[in-house]
């Protein structure tokens, strides 16, 4: 009977320690299962706070896809459109310094007119998003044609310094192309090279200006020039005229202070070369006092000065009168 009830015992303490063994085994899972999902999330989390995003904005050129540039002309689409790149601060760093994707307006299939035409990006890295400035442009598209004109010089004539001559004026082209929209290009009534000189040029120009295609009215037209600059040379030189130089009477043989001297004229007019004309400051003549004791006078010869053409009078009259003493 005692062994019986022994037996018992034992099969129940077995037994309870069988029941707390699972329920400790299982109380470990938990916490291993829950310590390990901890562990993840606060690793995620951490990995996240790495990896930082950001917004900036990247200009970059506008591609017009989809058309013959040389069939066509196109205006009204801008040159760049900014775009605003959101990312990570490397992707998006990396996009912004080389420009590695487009943006495009397809004109696939459109001809002469005004079209709205929605814009595209492509090439851009998928784990970037963007947001352009603007979604849409309004474009005008001509037919392409060319014409071939003559090139005319001009200057501002009134600048020429007096006395001044213009030979003949150059320009290191003489023929351009003219492109653009066809009605533009058929408005075009000459082309221009046209030089600003200073007041009073009295020197060779040598200028580059750049050309100009005009209307029937000399108003410019929106054309393209090829080449759109020219060398304009306009070669300036003396020309012949007239200047009043005053009379300077000199003596010989006696002192001038001893003398009243009167010329019949006090200036002299002298033609030829205005540069040479410009250095003249006065035109001598002589008088012999050789024996003047009295009121007298002599005819003397007014010498052309060199360089020049010609004088007048080429004879002046001196009337001497001796001073009281």
């Amino acid at each position: 009977m005692k062994k019986s009830y022994d037996k018992l015992i034992y099969l129940g303490a077995t037994l309870l320690v069988a029941i707390l063994m699972s329920v400790y085994a299982d109380g470990q899972s938990t916490k291993t299962t829950r310590n390990s999902t901890e562990s993840g999330a606060t690793t995620t989390g951490i990995l996240k706070g790495l990896v930082s995003s950001k917004s900036e904005k990247v200009s970059v050129p506008l591609q017009l896809n989809g058309i013959d540039t040389d069939e066509y002309y196109i205006s009204g689409a801008p040159d760049t459109v900014d775009v605003t790149l959101t990312g990570s601060s490397a992707l998006v760093t990396a996009a912004k310094n080389t420009k590695n994707f487009q943006v495009y307006a397809d004109l696939t299939k459109l001809t002469d007119g005004t079209h709205t035409v929605a814009l595209k990006v492509s090439g851009l890295n998928r784990d970037l998003t963007y947001k352009l400035a603007k979604a849409k442009v309004t474009v005008t598209i001509y037919k392409r044609t060319s014409a071939y004109y003559t090139v005319h010089t001009d200057y501002n004539k009134d600048a020429i310094a007096d006395g001044y001559t213009v030979g003949t004026v150059t320009s290191s082209e003489n023929n351009v192309q003219l492109m653009g929209r066809e009605s533009a290009v058929n408005e075009v009534q000459t082309v221009v090279a046209v030089a600003q000189l200073k007041r009073d040029t009295s020197k060779s120009v040598t200028q580059t200006v750049t050309l100009q295609a005009l209307d029937a009215k000399g108003h410019p037209v929106d054309v393209g020039i090829s080449p759109q600059v020219t060398t304009v040379k306009i070669p300036v030189t003396a020309g012949t005229g007239t200047k009043q130089v005053p009379l300077k009477i000199k003596t010989k043989n006696g002192s001038a202070s001893n003398f009243n001297l009167t010329g019949s004229v006090n200036e002299i007019t002298v033609r030829g070369k205005i540069d040479v004309l410009n250095k003249l400051k006065e035109i001598p003549v002589t008088v012999d006092l050789n024996g003047v004791t009295a009121a007298s006078s002599q005819d003397v010869t007014v010498n052309t000065p060199d360089g020049t053409d010609s004088v007048n009078p080429t004879t002046v009259t001196v009337t001497i009168t001796p001073k009281e003493q």
